[in-house]
């Protein structure tokens, strides 16, 4: 009896478990993906961070314009400049060279009032040249960055120049001298203006 029970079982069961068997021998591996597949990855997938050092890594420069932002800003920065400049030669560079700025010298405190006055209109009329500049795509990649600095260089210098440092005076020419040269040569030459009126309202 018991061999017979044996025997139906293993009638019953061996097909089942050759089925099961069959199936897992057909079963795809997941690790290889269909050419399909494969295809849409390449053809859908978005392109890897480029590296830092590579040109399309680097930060796009949008600080100058593509074209003219102000009516007339090459106008008005030869205009503002010519004034800065040359309010800075008459009443601080010259003296400077003339001695009245040391102590003891004929005409030194007048000289440093007018110097402070032209100080604070050289800082005036370079913001004001600065913002001309930054509104013309030539100027603005030229000379933004060195003009922008002159007016707190100026006024330094003076501050320097109270102490007895009168260092500071020959740094401001260099720097001066450096924006008008770039300038000519982008084919706006500044004409200095030493009429400038110290006293007059900001604007």
């Amino acid at each position: 009896m018991t061999r017979v029970v044996w025997t139906l079982l293993l009638v019953v069961l061996l097909p089942v478990l050759l089925i099961t068997a069959g199936c897992k021998g057909t079963t795809p591996s997941a690790a290889a993906p269909s050419a399909s597949a494969s295809g849409a990855a390449q053809d859908g997938a978005l392109p890897a961070d480029p590296p830092e050092n590579s040109a399309d890594a680097a930060p796009i420069d949008e600080s100058c314009p593509a074209s003219n932002t102000v009516a007339f800003a090459k106008t008005k920065f030869i205009a503002h400049t010519g004034l800065a400049f040359g309010a800075f030669h008459r009443y601080l560079y010259k003296p400077f060279q003339a001695g009245t700025f040391k102590k003891g010298a004929n005409g030194r405190l007048a000289a440093f009032i007018k110097g402070g006055l032209a100080a604070l209109f050289v800082k005036r009329e370079i913001r004001l040249a600065s913002e001309d500049v930054k509104a013309n795509p030539t100027l603005c990649k030229a000379i933004a960055a060195p003009l922008g600095k002159i007016g707190d260089t100026v006024q330094a210098a003076f501050d320097k120049l109270k102490g007895g440092d009168a260092s500071g005076i020959t740094d401001a020419n260099s720097a001066i001298a450096s924006v008008e040269g770039t300038s000519a040569k982008d084919g706006v030459p500044i004409t200095e203006n030493d009429n400038a009126d110290l006293t007059s309202t900001p604007r």
